[in-house]
């Protein structure tokens, strides 16, 4: 997550997360969807279950139509995608043809579908707007990007199809809930760096910008945490906050708060991510509103602080309680600054002399930013990683960071507390009450003039 503003997210608003399992794909092997377990509504317009024939021919035909814009869109067939949508509908094909247009730049490697289930049924009226038999498919839309992911990012999106005689076409993306990509906001430009690939909505040489800064983070966090990871990243770079908040799927509440966020699957549950439990599809995505506000070390400091999340999480394999990654994050993104730690905590400094300290290391509550301001807490976990590379040294800050995120061999579901505990004992020869102890007497000595 960024400083100044940003919130850890492992994976959004269960875009991603979803019973994986249930659903059949439409992808490399050009599999075909298979039903899925019976559902207790027919498809629109029929008050009765649907006939197993009925509801497989249905399902058949919504598997050629994916395939159909599958293919479209990996050999960049404007006139395929278009011939997949509802040819009664001059203004969805429209939209549909900027859709396209917008993704043409994007460097996919995959493109890929997979179908979970039926959608709420449509009502009567939209049904006679349609016309026709038509039905919504709850599907995931999935794609990777070359030389980048290494696992698919999936978004969920509701598609109405309809028959038009004989043949089935899309008809709608707006009948249900669809999650939008930076390509449903407008047109997609792409910049590269060395090691960064970034991709928006936001002008060509913002996002030139942003890849110099990217180039330069991968460096310095490979300076501390080492080079085991791909040292390579996606930035996402929207046009402003508004668009921000729809791609993570949320509103603008505190979200000024909020300078970047790293977001992607883990594994362990999506089904999308690599099996190991390290993200292979992570993406850096920057708030320009909240990014703007920032001078150049502080533009420095946020991109170093997330691309630590983006290495951090190719390479490790459990979570650590919060304020180790946002502490161990800003003390990455902060090395070599010559920022202060009384002039960068300065914040959390005044809350303390004003005897409103903190009591406890910082808590999942304390990065939230709809509930309080949350700046104080990144300071607080800074100071905490800090003090562990000033007492026992940076080498052992990462020793201490690798082995609280390392899972469990057994198979157990991991405890980031307990292993935290763990590794304090192991690594540093201490305890978490006795190092909470030690970082409390050190914010006040700070504090004091």
């Amino acid at each position: 997550m960024g400083r100044w503003a940003s919130v850890v997210v492992l994976v959004l608003a269960g875009v991603a997360v979803l019973a994986l399992a249930l659903a059949g794909v439409v992808g490399s092997n050009g599999a075909s969807a298979t039903r899925p377990r019976p559902s207790t509504s027919g498809p629109p317009g029929d008050s009765a279950t649907p006939a197993p024939d009925r509801d497989q021919q249905q399902l058949d035909a919504l598997t050629a139509l994916l395939a159909a814009r599958r293919h479209a869109v990996l050999t960049h067939d404007r006139a395929a995608w278009l011939a997949t949508v509802d040819p009664r509908d001059p203004r969805f094909q429209n939209a549909q043809g900027a859709v396209f247009d917008h993704l043409a730049g994007v460097p996919f490697s995959d493109w890929s579908y997979q179908y979970v289930g039926r959608a709420p049924d449509l009502s009567s009226q939209r049904r006679r707007e349609l016309g026709g038999e038509a039905w919504v498919a709850r599907v995931l839309a999935g794609y990777r990007l070359r030389g980048f992911d290494t696992t698919t990012s999936y978004a969920e999106q509701d598609l109405t199809v309809v028959r038009r005689d004989t043949q089935w076409f899309v008809a709608s993306t707006s009948d249900g809930g669809t999650a939008p990509q930076p390509w449903d906001l407008g047109a997609v430009h792409v910049a590269r760096g060395d090691h960064v690939l970034v991709l928006g909505t936001a002008a060509p040489a913002t996002l030139r910008q942003y890849a110099t800064l990217g180039d330069r983070a991968v460096r310095q966090v490979s300076g501390v945490w080492g080079t085991r990871w791909s040292r390579k990243a996606v930035l996402v770079a929207p046009r402003g906050q508004h668009e921000f908040g729809q791609l993570l799927l949320r509103d603008d509440a505190g979200l000024d708060q909020v300078a970047a966020v790293t977001t992607g699957d883990l594994g362990g549950g999506s089904g999308a991510a690599e099996p190991s439990g390290r993200a292979g599809n992570d993406r850096v995505v920057i708030n320009p509103a909240a990014f703007a506000r920032l001078g150049s070390t502080g533009r420095r400091v946020v991109l170093t602080h997330e691309m630590t999340h983006v290495a951090v999480r190719q390479s490790t394999t459990s979570a650590v309680p919060i304020w180790l990654s946002e502490g161990f994050a800003d003390f990455v993104g902060y090395s070599g600054t010559g920022v202060s730690r009384r002039v960068g905590a300065g914040d959390l400094l005044a809350q303390v002399r004003a005897g409103h300290g903190p009591t406890h290391l910082p808590s999942s509550d304390d990065f939230d930013p709809t509930r309080t301001t949350i700046a104080p807490s990144y300071s607080a976990s800074w100071l905490a990683c800090s003090l562990i590379a000033d007492t026992y040294g940076t080498d052992q800050l990462v020793a201490l960071y690798r082995r609280a995120a390392t899972a469990p061999t057994d198979g157990s579901a991991p405890d980031p507390e307990q292993q935290l505990e763990s590794a304090f004992r192991r690594v540093l020869g201490t305890t978490t009450a006795a190092f909470t102890r030690d970082w409390l007497r050190y914010v006040n000595r700070l504090a004091r003039p």
